[in-house]
């Protein structure tokens, strides 16, 4: 007569947990990596218009590129899904557009209006964030030009209906020197690499 084995369902059930929290953290880490969050935080007066004025100009930016239907970022910059959190949140009355889901953590900040090169991490957020300011941007006379029908400032008043201010192309320069660091990632990964190739651009890029 041959003897029966009964199924170790007990390791069974041990792989197939272990197996499956593998999966989910595979799932959970390709996802981050096609996503990240950027926060605008603008210092100085008049916080409430020039938040406004930065975030047109990064949305401009963001939507250059990798365009999808039914969105539900607010945009893409090296090919990586962008959420974008203004700050500080008392000052987001005029901001519109927005559709995405912003983590309170971003990845990245983008400091406006404190004249420094290298800022202070914020407090209350995460000190592994990249910080950076929006970068030297090009002669005034060119980002200002509207004669070029697809250049910065004919599509930023098409879009928002008024000439693009500084702010506006502070924030676009931000947006351009982000996706220029991550687009040749596999996505938001290696964050020192990053943070690396956006010093980089400190100086100046061709819009």
């Amino acid at each position: 007569m041959t003897e029966r084995k009964t199924p170790n369902t007990r390791a069974g059930a041990i792989v197939a947990g272990v197996t499956a929290g593998l999966i989910g953290a595979s799932l959970a880490t390709a996802a981050a990596a096609h996503e990240f969050t950027a926060a605008l935080m603008v210092h100085g007066p008049d916080r409430e218009a020039r938040l406004a004025e930065a975030v047109n100009g990064f949305l401009l930016a963001a939507d250059e590129r990798d365009g999808h239907a039914a969105e539900t970022s607010d945009g893409h910059l090296g090919g990586v899904d962008v959420q974008i959190l203004p700050l500080p949140r008392d000052a987001t009355g005029g901001v519109t557009g927005l559709v995405g889901s912003p983590s309170d953590q971003p990845d990245v900040f983008v400091i406006f209006g404190t004249g420094e090169s290298a800022p202070n991490p914020p407090s209350g957020f995460s000190s592994h964030a990249i910080l950076m300011v929006p970068g030297t941007l090009p002669e005034a006379a060119e980002w200002r030009d509207t004669s070029d029908a697809d250049g910065f400032a004919a599509r930023y008043q098409n879009e928002f209906g008024q000439a693009p201010t500084e702010y506006a192309a502070m924030g676009y320069n931000a947006a351009r020197r982000l996706e220029l660091a991550i687009r040749p990632q596999d996505g938001f990964v290696n964050i020192d690499e990053i943070a690396s190739a956006i010093a980089e651009t400190a100086g100046g890029i061709t819009w």
